[in-house]
């Protein structure tokens, strides 16, 4: 086990992602890294290395994925409980990193490419399976485009980190003073709104509410047999993956220029 107190190990592990999640307040993590630490607590002293469980991690999820897709109502469920496995690995990975000074290049693109085949299939296994049910071919051409759309959320989320390594594009920036002039004029009442209707998009755009969602609609279903909700989530989905991604792709191209800067000041700093 660690030397250090339970309190200062998840400091280690945690310290920043917590710091981050209060101010950004993704309290859809917070469950997540409230299992993990513990079970990283365990794994910190084995020979166990953060790639090999980003990797098993993610062939768990994949396995979940496809046993909702083509499995019996018994195996849907089994395939949520192993979605929701991965996403705590997802955590463990980093945390195991972090505290044995394994951070590395290589692990964060297995990661980032753990994440890009997770989402290319997240919707369609959930479409595929309601298609199963009511033989209606289009819910998964809603899966498929609904998981396009998450994908392209990400990716698009992504580019600024991306740009901001690009050192020349700054000299095509405004200067650092104009844009926080902008910043400190979006004051009052509408940014607030505009913070929390964000977050609750962000939310409602990352996977693991989703899955709560979809899993409390396959529950319902198996013991009821309201298909409908199922079908209502689907299409509900379908129509807010796609326009979110419109929003967000207009959003980022509009305030990219100060995303891109701050998060060069903020590589500046460390």
């Amino acid at each position: 086990m660690p030397r250090e107190s339970f309190k200062e190990f998840k400091q280690i592990i945690q310290g920043e992602k917590l710091e981050r999640q209060k101010k950004k307040k993704d309290w859809w993590h917070a469950p997540f890294r409230f299992v993990s630490k513990y079970i990283t607590w365990i794994l910190v002293k084995s020979s166990v290395t953060p790639n090999f469980i980003t990797i098993t991690g993610f062939l768990i999820g994949l396995i979940g994925l496809l046993l909702i897709g083509i499995g019996n109502n018994l195996f849907i469920i089994i395939g949520f409980i192993l979605v929701y496995i991965y996403y705590v690995s997802d955590e463990i990975d980093g945390e195991v990193a972090r505290y044995k000074k394994q951070v590395s290049i290589r692990g964060i693109y297995y990661d980032e490419i753990g994440h890009l085949l997770f989402l290319g299939v997240f919707f369609f296994s959930f479409g595929y399976s309601i298609f199963r049910f009511n033989s209606e071919f289009i819910y998964v051409i809603f899966g498929l485009l609904s998981s396009f759309f998450l994908s392209g959320i990400r990716i698009t989320r992504k580019i600024p980190i991306l740009l901001s390594t690009k050192t020349e594009i700054l000299k095509h920036i405004e200067t650092e003073h104009e844009i926080m002039e902008k910043i400190n004029s979006k004051k009052g009442f509408k940014t607030i709104f505009k913070k929390i209707m964000l977050n609750l998009i962000n939310g409602f755009t990352h996977q693991t509410p989703i899955t709560t969602i979809f899993f409390i609609g396959f529950l319902i279903f198996i013991n009821v047999g309201f298909l409908m909700i199922l079908e209502v989530i689907m299409i509900f989905y379908f129509f807010f993956m796609f326009i979110i991604f419109i929003i967000f792709i207009f959003k980022t191209s509009k305030g990219i220029e100060e995303n891109v800067l701050e998060r060069y000041r903020s590589q500046q700093s460390t």
